[in-house]
Order: structure tokens, then sequence, then C-alpha cells
């Protein structure tokens, strides 16, 4: 399923000030302090304190120490930094929408905004976007130039629509990447294969796994008091009519039994787990998750 036209909105404009101004808000607070548990670690001088009992006498700097006129330790901090790689889903379930902006164009705006952040904190982040395929690959990497690729490649109408194959992209994944990375999906998670879970199992062994949920409305609640309406399979364009007056509560219940059972999935391997709604700006849910997961500490 091809797009002509995709609508991002990825830099600023005068009638978008407030929109670009809370995801400068977003951006600021990731950079700020984003801990994760698979940073690598580092160690740097942070200064000097004076002397303690039972502190460690091979930290005794006795040049300064001299200078000083009294016993000073060296004292070392951690410095961290990491690589994050986003996985953007732009297969044909994401080229949907009933509030005006297609889940895949949402979900490139809020990736954008990540990555933005994420940047500005001086660690590597890279991108890929899937179908069936890892049909585009960016390695994490640093610089300003890394925003400019990625506008690109998010940009380009090309690069959306097609089949979903979720277990064969997160096997290219894993020979693509280092260990040792933060791996963030963004997906409305729709058409999942059967033994999906295994995979996100074993990729938690090499990665620290976030999952982000984008969903229409429409996604989660049929229409009510509508009568006939048609369900397309974005893959084989095949019809399904109900009466939504018969299935809305059953379908319903299936949608919540069905998110549940992903949230599950990437708690279950020590992850982190959101769903955010295309009707609904992305910016405040997005950073209410972070808070709660500790990897950012809010400022404003």
């Amino acid at each position: 399923m091809a797009i002509k036209d995709l609508r991002v909105d990825l830099t600023p404009h005068i009638r978008k000030a407030e929109i670009y101004a809370k995801r400068s808000v977003l951006s600021k607070n990731i950079a700020g302090s984003w801990v994760t548990t698979f940073k690598g670690r580092g160690i740097e001088f942070a200064g000097y304190r004076s002397y303690q009992y039972g502190d460690d006498a091979s930290l005794i700097d006795w040049r300064a120490s001299l200078r000083a006129k009294e016993s000073l330790v060296r004292e070392f901090e951690e410095y961290r930094s990491f690589s994050v790689f986003i996985m953007l889903d732009v297969s044909n379930s994401m080229l949907f929408s009933s509030t005006g902006k297609l889940k895949a164009e949402y979900a490139a705006e809020l990736t954008y905004g990540l990555a933005d952040g994420i940047l500005r904190g001086g660690d590597a982040v890279g991108l890929g976007m899937f179908t069936d395929d890892l049909d585009v690959s960016i390695y994490p990497d640093i610089g300003k130039g890394m925003l400019e690729k990625m506008s690109q490649e998010l940009g380009d109408p090309n690069n959306y629509g097609g089949k979903f194959d979720f277990k064969k992209v997160l096997r290219q994944t894993v020979s693509f990447l280092k260990s040792n990375a933060v791996l963030i999906v963004v997906s409305d998670f729709l058409g999942l294969e059967e033994g999906w879970e295994r995979y996100i199992r074993m990729m938690s062994q090499h990665f620290e796994i976030i999952g982000i949920m984008v969903r229409d409305p429409r996604d989660r609640a049929l229409p009510k008091g509508v009568g006939q309406f048609a369900l397309e399979d974005p893959y084989t364009n095949d019809y399904l009519y109900i009466d939504t007056r018969q299935y809305a509560e059953k379908y319903r219940s299936l949608v919540l039994e069905e998110e549940e059972h992903v949230k599950r999935v990437f708690e279950g391997v020590k992850g982190g787990f959101t769903l955010i709604t295309t009707d609904k700006d992305y910016v405040e849910p997005l950073m209410r998750f972070l808070r709660r997961r500790q990897f950012i500490t809010m400022t404003t």
C-alpha cells in the first residue's frame, strides 16, 4: 500500500509553534537525565575531598595533599553513554487514520522528538524503518548530521507501506546492532505472528527493550450506533462487514486483551511499555512514561 502524500511536521513553522514548543520541552528533558541499565560505564575524575577513616589509601593524592596541608583523596564518578536504536513500524496497518493524521505520520514525529532529545544529551541514536524487512537502517551515531539523515528518511513517502514480519525484522536487527543498546519499538503491534514473544525475550539478553504502542482510536473501539461497518485487513485487502451493535463490546474486549498481552511481554523482560493514541498530543503521555520508568527527571 503506497502513499503519495506524507504530512510529517519535523521542522518548526509559525502555525505549529505550540507543538514545537512542547517537543522542545520533551527533547530538553530527555537530554537532561536519561537513565538506563545498559549505559556503558566509564570513570572520570570529579574532584578532591578530605581523607576519612576507612578510605582506600591508594586514592590519596600526595601532591595535592602537600599543597593543601591535609590528606586529600581523589573522587571519581561514572560517566555513561549509550546507543539507542528506534525501530519505526511503517507497514500498511500504520497507514490508517480516523483523526486526520496517519498513525505512521504521528509515530514519525514522535520518533523524531525522541531522537532529538537523545542527541542533545550526547548519546548516539539510530533509526530503523520496517515492514516485513528492515527497509531503512541508520546505525546509531552522534552529531548534527544524524537528525538531518533521519528527517530525510522519515519524510520520504517511498519508505512507507508494506507487509509486516516482526520476527524477521527482529532477527535482522540483532545482526545489525551491537549489544548493550536501548531498542525502542514504535508500532501499533497489529498483525503479530505467533511466537513473536520468544524473539523479544531473546533480544532482551542483548538490549534493553522499550515498546511504544501507537494506536488510532478506531483500533481500540468500533463506532457506536452505525449498524453495518466494514473492516479491512491492511495486508490482504479482504473486507468483513459486521454489525457494530452486535460486536462492538466483543471487539473492545479482544483489543484490551491484546494490548495487555503485548504490555506483559515487554514488562516481563524488564523493559518498558506505553500506549499512546493519535487523538492526543504525544508529548505529555510520553514524558509521564519516561518519568515513571525513571528514564528522565521532570524539570518543568
